[in-house]
């Protein structure tokens, strides 16, 4: 009898927890996918999906940086979007399947040339700009072994107008099926910025706070939503609009 009571008494606490909106923080700067007003093709995905579940949830746009924070220390449910990293271990669950897969390309500026076109080509010395908090792939990181300077920006785009008067030597931007580099390049407000190679894609996930109270319950709730919605074609329909829309330019 107790143990049933103390069953059914953590079952009202559980939905009373998810009764209230669940706060996800969202990035202000990751056009297409999570734009500055809350909107874009993650944020949509993820609001779908949580609605297929009948799940209020509330989306804060903040800095990424401050989005990973609040998720690691577990101030909040979840964050988005988010790759996996070992600073994330026993923090941090990523959803069982990717929002979308962001895949690392570098750019130089026409004036100061640079003639690698693949990692194992870049020489000591050179300062290549990423964005602060952002999870890179393991062979992106350990370039600073050789000698190659990873330098910190608030975004892609002041990375990009770092690189044009000369602050930097290259910029790695986690790029999209949804984003094209003309686009970026574009919204920037730069010019002479050259492609030079691209690297290993890695996926993007939605990540919830295990130290957080509703964090396990929303990943859960997230991942039936998320199968839900495929199935349902509400993806596919999300995956059309935002890849018509070209919110970059």
């Amino acid at each position: 009898m107790r143990r049933l009571l103390a069953i059914c008494i953590g079952s009202l606490v559980s939905a009373l927890a998810l009764a209230a909106p669940i706060e996800i923080m969202v990035e202000d700067a990751a056009a297409p996918m999570s734009n500055p007003d809350g909107s874009g093709y993650a944020n949509e995905i993820v609001l779908a999906a949580f609605a297929a579940m009948d799940t209020p949830v509330k989306l804060t746009v903040v800095p990424y940086a401050r989005c990973k924070k609040y998720v690691l220390s577990g101030a909040v449910a979840a964050c988005l979007s988010m790759s996996d990293a070992p600073e994330l271990a026993g923090k941090v669950r990523l959803s069982g399947l990717p929002l979308f897969y962001a895949y690392p390309r570098f750019y130089y500026h026409t004036s100061r040339p640079v003639a690698a076109r693949t990692l194992a080509e870049l020489p000591a010395g050179l300062r290549v700009g990423i964005v602060n908090g952002y999870e890179y792939p393991p062979e992106i990181l350990r370039l600073t072994e050789r000698g190659i300077h990873l330098l910190q920006a608030r975004s892609e785009e002041t990375n990009l107008k770092k690189l044009a008067v000369g602050h930097i030597d290259l910029v790695v931007s986690m790029m999209d099926d949804f984003k094209t580099d003309d686009a970026l390049i574009s919204k920037a407000g730069v010019q002479q910025v050259v492609f030079a190679f691209e690297t290993t894609p890695q996926g993007s996930y939605i990540g919830f706070s295990s130290l957080h109270p509703q964090g396990e319950q929303a990943r859960q709730l997230f991942n039936r939503g998320y199968a839900a919605i495929v199935l349902n074609g509400t993806r596919a329909a999300i995956e059309r609009k935002w890849k018509n829309t070209r919110p970059l330019s």
